[in-house]
């Protein structure tokens, strides 16, 4: 799949309900199942690859994310 495809994801992920509180308490890993499961992604799952290079998109735009206001520490 596609590096900007990926990120795509990664923000779509970052700017849904999954990230925040109704969710604060699940391990991030099954917060990302769970979006793509509710959003018909579930071949990200089927592709170890894709999916492990989606979390670390997730990961690694959680700072960005917090920074321009999209996530908030609170949240």
């Amino acid at each position: 799949m596609p590096v900007g495809e990926i990120d795509e994801v990664a923000w779509k992920f970052l700017r849904s309900e999954f990230t925040g509180r109704t969710y604060a308490n699940w391990p991030i890993d099954r917060r990302v199942d769970a979006y793509l499961i509710r959003n018909g992604m579930r071949r990200f799952l089927d592709n170890g690859a894709d999916y492990s290079a989606l979390l670390d998109r997730v990961m690694s735009n959680i700072g960005a994310a917090l920074r321009s206001g999209i996530l908030s520490p609170g949240r």
